[in-house]
């Protein structure tokens, strides 16, 4: 296989699988094709992220987002990443942290850490699908209230000693539905997440500004 016949095909998708050029090119030789792509790797052709996930560097990534997305699915980008994407929390994790409902994995690429922590199934919803910075591809993130959940789930132990919220420096605006978080939280049929989730809503709403 020419490699100016992939270059053409990536050039719209920067990021793919090995599954994606048999899709595309399904006359394609196996055998031939794994030697190819080493040999393109090698002269600088491709970068390889992971087993069976490469990049053409002739075309910027220019959202981490995307990028988790692609690694492992089905995941929804959640916690305090999806927090301070919203707002929430000023504070920006050195990670892009996803949820998932397969095995917990950690990612170490050139473009930073992803980690994706596992979820049960029966909580594994409230994500939403956007478009990525160049508004070319899509990712799934939490919305807000879930996200919110989420961190109060994975945290149990130690926000239920919390009983000034404070320090955890939550900023919710008018976007933030309190309605929609709290029948969120009757999904996950757990006390102290609901317990947690009106204790933050009370604190927060006795201390408004």
């Amino acid at each position: 296989m020419r490699f100016e016949l992939l270059r053409k095909k990536i050039s719209q998708y920067p990021l793919f699988t090995f599954a994606d050029i048999l899709k595309w090119f399904p006359e394609v030789n196996l055998f031939t094709l794994k030697v190819d792509l080493n040999k393109w790797i090698k002269k600088g052709y491709l970068k390889k992220i992971k087993k069976g996930l490469f990049w053409f560097p002739e075309v910027e990534i220019s959202d981490q987002f995307y990028l988790a997305e692609k690694l492992l699915s089905p995941s929804y980008i959640s916690l305090e990443t999806a927090l301070n994407y919203y707002g929430i929390i000023p504070d920006i994790s050195q990670k892009v942290i996803s949820l998932t409902p397969l095995t917990t994995r950690k990612f170490k690429t050139i473009f930073g850490d992803f980690w994706f922590c596992h979820i049960k199934k029966d909580y594994f919803f409230g994500f939403k699908s956007v478009y990525s910075n160049d508004k070319k591809f899509f990712y799934n993130i939490a919305v807000p209230e879930k996200a919110l959940l989420d961190f109060i789930y994975f945290n149990l132990k130690r926000l239920k000693e919390i009983e000034d919220f404070s320090e955890e420096r939550f900023c919710f605006d008018n976007f933030f539905s309190w309605k929609t978080c709290f029948e969120m939280a009757k999904v996950f049929q757990n006390k102290r997440v609901f317990e947690i989730t009106k204790k933050i809503y009370q604190f927060y709403e006795k201390n408004k500004i």
